[in-house]
């Protein structure tokens, strides 16, 4: 978000710091109601002028790409369906060049909230990615020779991408998968995997799955990087902490989560039984009164299960049991600004801690 040059500044500051690499979200909408976006829920309604405020990040890894020198680059993550197969592949090899081998094209079956508001088409979102794969792949194997394509969503004939990888590696491509059908694709096709927070049990069952499905493909699951995107609350005061869970923007975020996990915990879920929230949750569409209703469904158990959190020495822990089951890069995501954007400054040298306990276990 503006202004530009604090992101060049952050980037900067990352790679400094030793960090491996930075992700950006490929949001045209965010996560929060405009509708809650007000001083008397949070300050930050101050200083910025709603919560739908985002640069692209293809565009924005290019800047950062030019101004840095080693730090990997990743977007987490966009999807097939607003952006074209063969334009994704054109633009991961151009940022390829940019940052000379350092983008990681992180994709997913996408979210609701950034396509139906926009006319797009959300059916059968898992089948489009799949197809998507399949042309991105082609048209980097193909040597710059015409490609023939036949799909359900895509037709290419005589399609031709010249533009090869920086060096002789094409960009790895990651996905969010958490569903069998979407780790099987992540098996088949993926160089990384980038689920959002979860469980270390439920970590190791998936991970096992994608393991068999690249097996089953032929490929050596090992070639595939275990990730994971957390959502990381964090002070060195557990009882600051414990407030900040509280925190209505912070359990907004987890609107987001599918039915199943409010009912593990003995709660009803904001959205019915079946609803998962990202497939049928657009923040734009719920005014005050009915977006606060939702939020209040949304118990300290599910926010404890959906991010890290604790002081620099909890997360460090949480991480390391993740690790033990097969995780290999964590993309922290600070959001503790959502809960009290005074404590940010604090946060993140919280979270340089959380590093370096982290490169101690490593």
């Amino acid at each position: 978000m503006p202004p530009f040059e604090k992101v060049l500044q952050q980037a900067q500051r990352a790679e400094a710091k030793g960090y491996d690499a930075i992700w950006w979200p490929c949001h045209l909408m965010g996560w929060h109601p405009q509708a809650i976006w007000r001083p008397e829920i949070t300050p930050l309604a101050k200083m910025q002028p709603n919560a739908d405020t985002y640069f692209d990040p293809v565009a924005t890894i290019a800047a950062v790409g030019a101004h840095t020198t080693r730090i990997r680059l990743g977007i987490g993550v966009t999807d097939v369906i607003r952006r074209h197969p063969a334009m994704l592949a054109q633009a991961a090899l151009t940022l390829d060049h940019i940052t000379r081998g350092r983008v990681i094209l992180g994709l997913g079956s996408g979210e609701r909230l950034n396509i139906t508001p926009y006319g797009l088409d959300f059916d059968q979102p898992v089948s489009r990615l799949e197809e998507g794969l399949v042309i991105i792949r082609r048209l980097w194997e193909s040597g710059g020779r015409p490609v023939d394509f036949e799909g359900r969503f895509w037709r290419l004939e005589s399609a031709v991408l010249g533009l090869g990888p920086y060096e002789s590696r094409y960009p790895p491509i990651w996905i969010a998968a958490h569903g069998p059908r979407m780790l099987r694709l992540t098996g088949r096709y993926a160089d990384g995997w980038l689920p959002t927070k979860m469980t270390p049990a439920e970590y190791s069952e998936k991970l096992a799955q994608i393991h068999r499905a690249a097996r089953e493909a032929g490929r050596d699951p090992v070639a595939i990087t275990p990730g994971m995107l957390a959502y990381v609350l964090v002070d060195e005061d557990r009882a600051t902490v414990a407030r900040m869970m509280e925190a209505v923007l912070v359990k907004a975020l987890c609107l987001l989560l599918p039915a199943e996990v409010f009912i593990r915990f003995g709660y009803e879920p904001p959205f019915g039984p079946e609803a998962s929230g990202f497939h049928a949750y657009i923040p734009a569409r719920f005014g005050y009164a009915e977006a606060m209703a939702a939020i209040r469904k949304v118990p300290r158990e599910v926010v404890a299960y959906f991010t890290l959190h604790g002081t620099p020495e909890d997360v460090a822990e949480q991480i390391g049991a993740l690790a033990e089951v097969g995780l290999r890069h964590i993309v922290l995501w600070n959001i503790t600004p959502f809960a009290d954007p005074a404590r940010t400054r604090a946060s993140f040298q919280a979270l340089d801690r959380v590093k370096e306990l982290i490169s101690a276990i490593a």
